[in-house]
């Protein structure tokens, strides 16, 4: 089976910016045991995917065994660089049309594995609850040092949160400029309310000289009006939640 070409970044600021990332995700390793991930945006467009590429190839260069998981089967497999040359995919195994090993191919980065999402579905969130699909998590969880799963936006479909819930953390990408507020409080608010992991959100599209400028008002990639509004809904939620208990 051929090798499933990954970019490879080559921009030592974005490579810095990813390193911070890796840094703290081992620190919730070694303190927590996290090493499942979903990585999902807030809206549409928020750069998602190439964030949770980045991220994988960061946490495979530096020695931990990765896979990265293609989990929005709502688009066609066409429309996506990473899926040339590949099959068949997640889709293809949660419909009993594959085996496991099938699904998971290696890639041109060392330790960085790849299952893409297969042929698109009418009904993925079914899948996503499927016992395939626990299979799937146990399995790669059991293997790998970390697992990553790209998943669509929050706002946009329930995929990213039926996987969140199960995954040991969940990181939320918004685009800077882009991603509206009242994109990002819905997106909060549905994963807090479903109980999802939060762990931070990742800022997106930032500008390269701006991102010199203020990198060290940076924590996990976390820009402070972002942040500060994410972690405000969910004080507020938590605040709603007592009350109705």
């Amino acid at each position: 089976m051929n090798k499933l070409d990954i970019y490879k970044n080559q921009d030592y600021i974005l490579n810095d910016a990813f390193d911070q990332a890796v840094v703290n995700i081992h620190i919730q390793k070694e303190q927590n045991g996290y090493k499942t991930y979903t990585v999902c945006g807030c809206e549409p467009g928020d750069g998602s995917t190439t964030v949770a590429i980045n991220l994988a190839a960061a946490l495979a260069n530096s020695g931990w065994k990765t896979v990265l998981v293609d989990g929005d089967m709502r688009k066609k497999k066409g429309y996506k660089r990473l899926n040339e040359g590949a099959s068949v995919g997640l889709s293809e195994y949660l419909t009993a049309q594959a085996q496991i090993n099938d699904i998971i191919y290696e890639t041109t980065t060392e330790l960085l594995y790849y299952i893409p999402c297969g042929e698109q579905n009418e009904n993925p969130v079914r899948l996503l609850c499927s016992t395939q699909m626990e299979n799937v998590e146990k399995m790669l969880a059991d293997n790998f040092d970390f697992v990553i799963y790209d998943m669509p936006a929050v706002t946009a479909a329930m995929d990213a949160t039926a996987i969140a819930v199960k995954t040991d953390a969940c990181i939320l990408v918004v685009a800077m400029g882009e991603s509206s507020k009242k994109g990002l409080a819905t997106a909060v608010s549905t994963l807090d309310e479903k109980r999802a992991n939060l762990l931070g959100v990742i800022v997106n599209k930032v500008d390269i000289n701006e991102y010199k400028r203020y990198r060290r008002s940076f924590d996990y990639f976390k820009k402070e009006k972002y942040a500060d509004h994410a972690k405000a809904v969910m004080k507020a939620n938590k605040k709603n939640n007592r009350k109705n208990a």
